[in-house]
């Protein structure tokens, strides 16, 4: 019999790029249906992926002898198949009751903690779970009913960070029919029927009724649309990337919205640019919502010197032509460093001065035979970038090799030979990959990243100022 469910997966783990051959795997596995068959089709990709899988399952200290009794299936399910097994207890009642939390966020909490430090402890690339189509619409439901935005409507990724979610496109019907003609057993958690809990009420009343007096499909549907509001969001966020660049300077005291470049953007570029605001000054942008974004959006028509204090400490402040966010509880002074892709545009401030920085790359033959270096113009070998771009401030330990024998000079001697004062240090820009200085800008640039005759790919970094 054709196994489509696997195959399916196979798919998925295709278009999402969740697993690799040679992957090593935890799988989480609760005993209920859908990890069951989670790790089951695992086990049946093992040989031709190549993979290594692990089982960690976690005993919450709640239901007693029947958690007890789901702990014992699944180290057998592992041991049958000869994979590592590790159980991991936690008493979620009394966490939940130090945090001041629900126990089913708390579980939620230190299932995700066991589930990493295992992860680590065997050298794992992948955390997989067994979210499913019928979890992801109640998902998408409990955050309408909560006030998301679009971001949160997108649902349960299928994968983010190290966290996989291989069966987030099939259902429950499906799931069990795949064990049930295996011959297989699960577990059934009794608390997965008590109305107690809210998305068990979302689950079992809202979502069924529609499902039956609406649409049996009405669960696909809402997963479906959570699909597309995910590609969505993902346009937006690129597009974001781009105009952030251009809108918002880096500056030491904070960050500055320039007030006539956000004005040119459309309303949801706007969004997302004052979300990327929030997240860089307030950790996860906690307790900042609809009612924020809509003040800062007011003071873009308001006069110079009106002010806002935001959740996180943060105080927007009306300038001629910006909008100065910085925390008013800090010493005056945010570390600059900007990571850059390519292409992208940066706007950071120094000695008072806003510069545009725009990184490009080329492939060799669409630049010219000669080719002119200024001031405001240089050109890099992009295929000995190592770590990654950023815009920063001087570092302890930056370099830059300084001829063609590689030998090296460290950042410091360079501007003492420079004769810049110590004082005006800090606030130097360099344009870094780790700690090796690929440009200390306005002038020397490292010869190691200068381009030669068997240069493929030139990084192009322009620097222009903003009146």
């Amino acid at each position: 019999m054709k196994n489509m469910l696997r195959e399916e997966m196979e798919q998925y783990n295709l278009c999402h790029s969740m697993f690799e051959r040679g992957s090593r795997i935890v799988a989480g596995v609760s005993g209920g249906a859908d990890s069951v068959c989670l790790l089951e089709l695992l086990c049946e990709l093992r040989e031709k992926w190549e993979l290594a899988l692990y089982v960690l399952h976690v005993h919450h200290g709640i239901r007693g002898t029947e958690a007890d009794r789901d702990a014992h299936f699944v180290e057998e399910l592992a041991a049958e198949r000869g994979l590592p097994f590790r159980l991991v207890q936690v008493n979620v009642p009394e966490e939940a009751a130090r945090r001041g939390m629900s126990e089913e966020e708390t579980g939620r909490i230190l299932r995700y903690h066991a589930l990493e430090a295992y992860r680590q402890q065997v050298s794992a690339d992948r955390i997989a779970v067994a979210h499913h189509q019928g979890d992801q619409a109640e998902t998408v439901l409990f955050r309408l009913f909560r006030g998301s935005g679009p971001r949160g409507l997108s649902g349960i990724p299928p994968r983010r960070g190290a966290v996989i979610r291989p069966l987030l496109f099939a259902d429950r019907a499906r799931i069990e029919n795949y064990l049930q003609e295996r011959g297989m057993r699960w577990c059934e958690d009794r608390t997965n029927q008590e109305t107690v809990y809210t998305r068990n009420r979302i689950r079992h009343q809202i979502l069924t009724l529609a499902e039956e007096t609406i649409n049996p499909e009405a669960g696909r549907h809402i997963a479906q649309a959570a699909e597309k509001l995910a590609e969505w969001g993902s346009f937006i966020g690129r597009m974001g990337i781009q105009t952030y660049g251009r809108t918002v300077a880096r500056e030491r005291d904070g960050l500055r919205l320039l007030a006539e470049e956000m004005q040119k953007e459309d309303p949801v570029l706007q969004a997302e640019i004052l979300r990327r605001v929030f997240e860089e000054l307030i950790p996860g942008a906690k307790d900042i919502g609809r009612i924020h974004y809509d003040q800062v959006r007011g003071l873009l028509s308001g006069e110079a010197g009106r002010r806002l204090d935001l959740p996180g400490g943060v105080r927007a402040e009306r300038h001629y032509d910006s909008i100065l966010f910085r925390l008013s509880r800090s010493d005056g002074n945010l570390p600059l460093c900007v990571a850059c892709g390519v292409p992208s545009q940066h706007i950071v401030e120094q000695g008072g001065v806003l510069w545009r920085f725009t990184f490009e790359s080329r492939e060799r033959p669409d630049l010219p035979e000669e080719i002119p270096q200024k001031d405001y113009t240089k050109l890099f070998d992009y295929d000995m970038i190592k770590s990654g771009l950023v815009i920063r401030n001087p570092g302890e330990g930056d370099y830059f090799v300084m001829d063609a024998a590689g030998r090296k000079k460290r950042l410091s001697r360079y501007y003492i030979d420079r004769k810049i004062p110590k004082s005006m240090r800090p606030g130097q820009l360099v344009v870094a990959d780790g700690s090796h200085v690929l440009w200390a800008v306005p002038d020397r640039i490292s010869e190691a990243y200068k381009i030669t005759n068997n240069t493929e790919r030139i990084l192009v970094i322009t620097k222009e100022r903003i009146p």
